[in-house]
């Protein structure tokens, strides 16, 4: 999948014919990402599989009115977000989910600028990325990794804008006195 636009396409094709098939391109392309949100918020990998598993039959109960989704990357992760929250109040464990995040990993896609860093500069960006308080390591992640705009991780994890920037700023500033870039 080439990115937004074609998630947007794959959303608008939903209701028709041929729904089923794009259901499980959509599944392919989206439930791993969809479920590492969810496993790091609520921490137990078989409800988190059931979980993301529910926001594509969710998606497809919905089909008929998934047209007038604006943005469907985000409508996917705050449908999940929702589910996580509601399985946490039920279980009477909804603290701040966003507070206990520890296994969220980057993963860098191999570009001809990603093959120039040496794998210990990856793995010291990982360490230095680790090291970040759970709710920034997360928005840090779903804005590098995952090329969320601020706005989007805001309504992603109902957060405000500024909440979104303050915490890139912690981020960058943690990570820049991490790692001495002037070796690339």
């Amino acid at each position: 999948m080439k990115g937004r636009s074609d998630a947007a396409f794959l959303f608008q094709q939903l209701p028709h014919a041929n729904g089923e098939a794009v259901l499980m391109q959509l599944h392919g392309c989206y439930f791993d990402r969809i479920f590492k949100l969810v496993l790091s918020l609520v921490k137990h990998r078989e409800s988190a599989e059931e979980l993301a598993s529910d926001v594509f039959v969710q998606l497809w109960q919905r089909r008929d009115k998934l047209s007038e989704i604006r943005n469907p990357e985000v409508y996917l992760y705050v449908t999940a977000r929702n589910k996580a929250f509601t399985f946490l109040k039920q279980q009477h464990n909804f603290t701040d989910p966003l507070d206990g995040i520890d296994d969220f990993k980057l993963e860098l896609a191999r570009s001809p600028e990603d093959l120039l860093i040496s794998s210990e500069m990856l793995h010291r960006i990982n360490m230095a990325i680790n090291e970040l308080p759970p709710k920034c390591k997360l928005i840090f992640q779903l804005v590098k990794e995952q090329s969320f705009k601020y706005r989007e991780v805001a309504e992603i994890l109902n957060l405000s804008l500024k909440t979104v920037e303050a915490q890139m700023g912690i981020a960058m500033k943690k990570l820049g006195k991490a790692i001495a870039f002037s070796t690339i």
